[in-house]
């Protein structure tokens, strides 16, 4: 619904800047360059006066301005609405995920895939390196440890 309603108001902004695009070229420039609307009725061939054209199209200018402005903010607040996380009153409440299966240590882990060692290897060495012989590639070598 929303989506069809930003659609419609989108091609209704467009058809308003248009329209507006138009209305401000015909307009009588007084700035002394003629503007496009020529010298006599503002652009309407003589079927007004040249005031009032010029009332005639400042109000239409002023209400397609009006209208520009008003489908403008409303495309901005459906876009802010869709774009907003909702609030944490309106959250559905997640479902918890039963813990993974504890892996049995048989003395084996899988490797480790970012150079550090494997997760359970108790046994003092550093992927497969003995302690102090400088580690494995990729990673620092381990200082010697003195039990005194």
């Amino acid at each position: 619904m929303i989506d069809v309603l930003s659609q419609v108001l989108n091609v209704l902004l467009l058809v308003i800047a248009l329209a507006l695009i138009g209305i401000v070229v015909i307009q009588r420039n007084e700035g002394g360059l003629g503007g496009l609307g020529g010298g006599t009725g503002g652009g309407m061939g003589g079927l007004m006066t040249g005031r009032a054209a010029a009332n005639l199209l400042t109000k239409i200018t002023r209400w397609l301005a009006v209208a520009f402005f008003g489908v403008t903010l409303a495309l901005a607040y459906i876009a802010s609405q869709r774009a907003a996380p909702p609030s944490l009153t309106q959250q559905a409440p997640q479902q918890q995920q039963a813990p993974a299966a504890p892996v049995e240590s048989g003395g084996t882990t899988a490797p480790a895939t970012d150079g550090s060692a494997p997760a359970g290897n108790s046994g003092g060495t550093a992927g497969g390196a003995t302690e102090g012989s400088g580690g494995t590639a990729g990673s620092p070598p381990t200082a010697p440890t003195s039990n005194q």
